[in-house]
């Protein structure tokens, strides 16, 4: 079988990056009409015995966008160096759609991220929200494409194209009906820092019982190649506990630059993965889609027992280049709508600096990725 491998061209950019101004960096992030997302995270998280604290540090990049009760999330992503393909939604027939957010992400190291457009609809990158990041080299943005997808039932397909080279596209979609009663959903989004983070639940009142499902959506992902992010789980009954060794793949897209995606949801299954497989066993090791109330092949205890007071994720990319941006979280318990901090003056500035030389494109080619054939 051929094998591919990820390799990195280091080349000289030929041109002096001149200074930008605090004032230049505005006027950039006006001209693009992009919104910055904040990068440090607080959110309280009701449960329906009591409430639950989330913080994530100042350098994670990810904070809760959203958080629905009485919901569930659909989840699909696509990468396709062709450019164009399908996204699938899979939502019960006459469910309420709460809100659909379509993410896109760039190639590492390339700018800028290009324009799509979604079952015919224009969307531009000007008039998207940048998920911050100042954690890795990729720009994630999404759209708020709810009024595209008022009206969804059973699996459906919808069309997707790139008008120009992204490394794929994310498609979520919340919804509620009479079936998800009771179910509490959050979308997280941001860049986890590649050198790990730490996200932390801590719940006032013991768990008792309930799935927590977790999906994570990454890109510059390529398997086998030792491109993984490794997830601990840490509760009061347990001390790092293994999830994951695989996490990441192109699960969702090729083996090519341009298509290096993955996210938890439709057509995977929430049964926990080995946790000490190795991603050499191809990009399907892992899928990206966990369920703490379950355990694994090598211990069968779920991950969340009666009593615990807290649950921690603790995310690792040992080779520093993967971009995990998303983290989706259904649980089957009630839970309130977080709330989330201001960016940081220095995290703005820096936001906006990355803005400035991505929007005008400056040092495009400079540490560009290719994929090779041996």
């Amino acid at each position: 079988m051929t094998r591919f491998k990820i390799k990195k061209n280091f080349q000289k950019a030929g041109v002096k990056a001149k200074s930008i101004t605090v004032e230049m960096m505005h006027q950039a992030s006006r001209k693009l009409n992009i919104r910055q997302a904040s990068l440090t995270t607080f959110a309280i998280l009701g449960a329906s015995f009591g409430f639950a604290t989330f913080s994530s540090p100042a350098s994670a990049a990810l904070f809760v966008r959203d958080s629905f009760n009485d919901a569930a999330l659909s989840i699909d992503a696509f990468g396709s160096t062709s450019n164009n393909g399908t996204l699938q939604t899979n939502v019960p027939v006459g469910a309420s759609i709460l809100k659909a957010y379509l993410y896109a992400s760039s190639i590492w190291n390339y700018s800028p991220i290009n324009d799509v457009k979604l079952n015919g609809n224009l969307l531009k990158v000007s008039d998207a929200v940048v998920v911050a990041s100042d954690t890795n080299s990729t720009t994630t943005v999404l759209w708020d494409v709810t009024s595209l997808l008022s009206s969804l039932g059973g699996l459906q397909n919808h069309t997707i194209e790139e008008l120009g080279d992204n490394d794929g596209e994310t498609l979520v979609v919340a919804y509620k009906n009479a079936s998800t009663t009771g179910f509490s959903s959050f979308i997280f989004d941001g860049a986890l820092a590649t050198t790990g983070d730490t996200t932390k639940f801590n719940f006032a009142q013991p768990y008792n019982n309930g799935d927590f499902l977790v999906s994570l959506a990454s890109t510059y992902s390529y398997q086998p190649s030792g491109q993984f992010t490794t997830v601990d789980v840490t509760t009061n009954s347990t001390n790092s506990r293994r999830l994951t060794s695989s996490a990441g793949g192109q699960d969702d897209g090729e083996p090519a630059n341009g298509a290096l995606i993955t996210a938890g949801g439709i057509g995977d299954s929430p049964t926990n993965p080995d946790p000490f497989a190795s991603s050499e066993g191809g990009f399907r090791t892992d899928d990206e889609l966990y369920n703490l109330a379950l355990g694994n092949i090598t211990d069968a205890s779920p991950f969340i027992k009666s009593g615990d007071t807290f649950v921690e994720l603790k995310t690792t990319n040992p080779s520093n280049n993967d971009n995990v941006y998303g983290l989706f979280v259904t649980s089957t318990f009630k839970t309130s709508r977080p709330s989330t901090s201001v960016p940081e003056p220095s995290a703005l500035l820096g936001l906006l600096a990355f803005i400035a030389f991505g929007g005008f494109r400056l040092n495009r080619k400079q540490n560009k990725q290719v994929v090779t054939q041996d």
